[in-house]
C-alpha cells in the first residue's frame, strides 16, 4: 500500500447522505473511507435511514455525496456528489493494491492530465501505469542532459571539454524527441505502451471484489411475498387441471394456495419442482421457468430444502424414515464445491473453490475447454482449447523428465483433481506440490528462431540485462555515443521495458534505452525500405542460389568478370601509346601563345 498525504492510510474517505432527509432540512450523513465492503456500507445506509419510511409511509431511497476528504493528488476535483459507489470502491482498491513506484507513475499520469477527464479514465489509468516512466531525481532540463550524457554515456564528452557543454539545452531537446515532461514526481516520459480499456463504464465490468452495493440487490420481502403468491396461485390452478389426485386431497382452493405460498418462501421447492416434471413441465415451460428465477432472486438453498414435518416423523421413528439418505443428500450438495488451482498468466497460483460444472471451468478459462493429462499424478491441467488459435498470453511450459519444454499453454489453466468419473478436487498435497511446480510465472520470446524461457518472479522479473544475452559484437556511433548491436527485435526490447530514443544517421539502427540502458537493434523497416532489387530479384532471377541484390541469371561461374576502373584506364594508355604520332598539326588549330587568350 503507498503512503497517502498527510500519513493516512486510505486514498479519500465520502460524505454519504440521506437525500430525503437532506430535502426535509436535516443534514443525516457518516463518513466512509474507502475501500469499503458491502457490509459495512450496508450498516451506514441503515444509520443514516436510506430504505426507512417517512411520515408519510414512503421510504427514504436516495443518497448522495456531500463531501470528500481526500488524500491523492489532483482526485478531489475529479469527484462528484452522485458518484457510483461501486465505482469508488473499485479506485480506492486499485491504489490500495499500488506499490510507491507504481503509485508514483499513477500520481505522474494524474499531472500529465492525459487520461483523468472522469472517474472511469481514472481507473483505467490505474491499469495502464505501464505508459509512464518516472525519473525522481530529474527536476530541470539540465539535471535530464546531464543524466543522459553522465549516466547513460549517450555521448562521449572529454573531461576538458564537460564545462563547455550546454545540459541544458541537451536535455531540453531529448525532452522533446521523447515526449517528456516534469511533475512534482521527477521527469516522466511517455513508453509509447498503448493505453487500453479495461473498464468500460458499465457496472458489470466491475469486478465481484470491489463491488460493495450487492446488498441492494436483495430482494424485498413485501415483493418476494407478492411473487410468491402469484405463482402459488398460477400453480394450484395448473394442479387442479392436471391432476386429479390434487383436486382430491386440496378441495379448498385458498388454504391449498397458502400452503403453496408457505413452501415457496420458505424455501421447501424441490417438491414442487418434482411434482411438475411428473406432469410433464420441463424448463422451457412457464411455471419451472419462473420457479427458477424465483430461486435464484430469493437466495435458495437446495442443503436447507426438507420438510419439518418429514424431520419430526424421523425422529418419532426412525426405522420407517428416509433420515439417513435425507441428511446424506444435505451433505452431498453443501460439499459440492471444487477445489481447484487457478494458473494465470505472469501471476503465481492461486486455490479457488468452484461449481463442479462445465459452464464454470469455461469461466475460468474464457472459453471451451482442453483437459491434458502430463503427469503421472492423478490430475489434469483445464485450459482454453482454442488459447493459442485466438492469440491469448502463453502462460507456462510444459516439459518432459529432461526438463526440456515439449509444448506451451495459452491462457489461464486450472490444475483439477481426478475423480472415478469426472474432475474432482485437489487434494492439500496435490495442491502444495502444484503450486509450488508453477509458482515462477514465465516469458517466452522468440531470438534468432528459438524460444527462450525467461522465469519471471511475482514482483515482475528486472528483464534490463536481457539484451546484454544477445549481443552481436558490432557497435553503432551516433551522436550521441557508441551502442553494442543486439539480435532482439525492436518488439521484443519494447517487451523487455526498452523504448526507442533516437536513431543511427543512415537510419539503418534504433537506439533504445529503458533509463539506464542503450543498445542498438536493426530498424527492420528502414533495411526492407532500402531494397529496391529485392522484388525485382525474386522476379526475373533464374539462379534461386543466388538471391543476393544483383540480377545476375546464371551461374556465378559462367558469368564474366568485369574489369575494375583501375584496369580499363591501364588499358586505355596502353592504346594512346600505340597509336602512330601525327606527322603535321592541322593548320589554324595550333597551341596559343602565353598571354593571347
Amino acid at each position: 500500500m503507498p503512503y497517502y498525504d498527510h500519513d493516512k492510510d486510505y486514498p479519500f474517505a465520502a460524505f454519504i447522505t440521506n437525500l430525503g432527509k437532506y430535502n426535509e432540512g436535516e443534514l443525516v450523513g457518516e463518513w466512509v473511507k474507502f475501500p469499503t465492503t458491502a457490509e459495512e456500507l450496508k450498516e451506514v445506509f441503515k444509520r443514516i435511514g436510506i430504505g426507512q419510511k417517512d411520515d408519510f409511509g414512503q421510504p427514504y431511497e436516495e443518497w448522495f455525496i456531500t463531501d470528500y476528504d481526500c488524500y491523492v493528488d489532483g482526485l478531489y476535483s475529479k469527484l462528484g456528489e452522485y458518484e457510483n459507489l461501486d465505482e469508488l470502491n473499485y479506485l480506492a482498491s486499485k491504489l490500495d493494491e499500488m506499490s510507491e513506484s507504481e503509485y508514483a507513475q499513477f500520481q505522474a499520469g494524474m499531472e500529465m492530465g492525459d487520461h483523468c477527464g472522469s472517474l472511469q479514465e481514472i481507473i483505467n489509468l490505474t491499469e495502464n501505469l505501464d505508459c509512464y516512466e518516472v525519473y525522481p531525481d530529474i527536476h530541470d532540463y539540465d539535471d535530464l542532459g546531464r543524466y543522459y550524457i553522465e549516466e547513460l554515456d549517450v555521448m562521449q564528452v572529454p573531461e576538458h571539454l564537460q564545462n563547455y557543454i550546454d545540459y541544458e539545452a541537451y536535455g531540453r531537446d531529448v525532452a522533446l524527441e521523447e515526449n517528456g515532461t516534469f511533475t512534482d514526481q521527477g521527469y516522466v516520459r511517455d513508453t509509447g505502451d498503448s493505453f487500453h480499456e479495461h473498464y468500460d463504464g458499465e457496472r458489470g465490468s466491475i469486478p465481484d471484489e470491489y463491488r460493495v452495493m450487492t446488498f441492494q440487490d436483495d430482494l424485498p420481502e413485501e415483493e418476494k411475498s407478492e411473487w410468491a403468491m402469484d405463482i402459488a396461485f398460477d400453480m394450484d390452478e395448473f394442479f387442479r387441471q392436471r391432476d386429479p389426485q390434487y383436486a382430491a386431497e386440496h378441495p379448498e382452493a385458498q388454504a391449498a394456495k397458502e400452503e403453496l405460498y408457505e413452501n415457496l418462501m420458505a424455501g421447501r421447492i424441490s417438491a414442487l419442482d418434482e411434482k411438475l416434471a411428473a406432469l410433464g413441465q420441463t424448463q422451457e415451460d412457464y411455471l419451472p421457468s419462473e420457479i427458477e428465477k424465483f430461486k435464484d432472486a430469493t437466495g435458495y438453498e437446495e442443503f436447507l430444502d426438507f420438510d419439518p414435518a418429514e424431520v419430526k416423523a424421523a425422529l418419532d421413528d426412525p426405522e420407517k424414515s428416509h433420515a439417513d439418505e435425507m441428511l446424506s443428500a444435505a451433505e452431498k450438495v453443501a460439499s459440492e464445491k471444487m477445489t481447484v488451482l487457478v494458473v494465470e498468466p505472469m501471476k503465481e497460483p492461486y486455490v479457488k473453490e468452484i461449481d463442479p460444472d462445465l459452464h464454470s471451468l469455461q469461466a475460468e478459462v474464457g472459453g471451451d475447454i482442453g483437459a491434458t493429462y502430463p503427469y503421472s499424478d492423478p490430475v489434469a491441467l483445464v485450459c482454453n482449447d482454442e488459447g493459442k488459435l485466438i492469440g491469448l498470453d502463453l502462460n507456462r511450459g510444459l516439459r518432459d523428465e529432461n526438463g526440456e519444454i515439449y509444448d506451451i499453454v495459452a491462457g489461464t489453466f486450472l490444475v483439477v483433481g481426478l475423480g472415478e468419473e469426472d474432475f474432482a478436487s485437489l487434494s492439500p498435497e496435490l495442491i502444495q506440490k502444484y503450486t509450488e511446480q508453477f509458482k515462477t510465472p514465465e516469458r517466452f520470446m522468440q531470438i534468432n528462431g528459438n524460444i527462450v524461457v525467461l522465469p519471471v518472479p511475482a514482483e515482475k522479473q528486472d528483464l534490463t540485462y536481457l539484451p546484454d544475452r544477445f549481443e552481436t559484437g558490432e557497435r553503432v556511433q551516433t551522436p550521441r555515443g557508441s551502442f553494442q548491436v543486439t539480435a532482439m527485435s525492436r518488439e521484443q526490447m519494447e517487451a523487455a521495458g526498452y523504448g526507442v530514443h533516437h536513431q543511427s544517421d543512415d537510419r539503418q539502427f534504433l537506439i533504445m534505452g529503458n533509463g539506464t540502458r542503450a543498445f542498438a537493434v536493426v530498424n527492420a523497416e528502414m533495411q526492407e525500405r532500402d531494397n529496391p532489387l529485392k522484388t525485382a530479384e525474386m522476379t526475373v532471377e533464374d539462379d534461386y542460389a543466388m538471391i543476393d541484390g544483383q540480377i545476375n541469371n546464371g551461374k556465378r561461374e559462367e558469368t564474366k568478370e568485369r574489369p575494375s576502373i583501375r584496369e580499363r584506364l591501364a588499358e586505355a594508355k596502353r592504346e594512346c601509346a600505340e597509336r602512330p604520332t601525327p606527322e603535321k598539326a592541322r593548320e589554324g588549330r595550333g597551341t596559343p601563345e602565353h598571354g593571347s587568350l
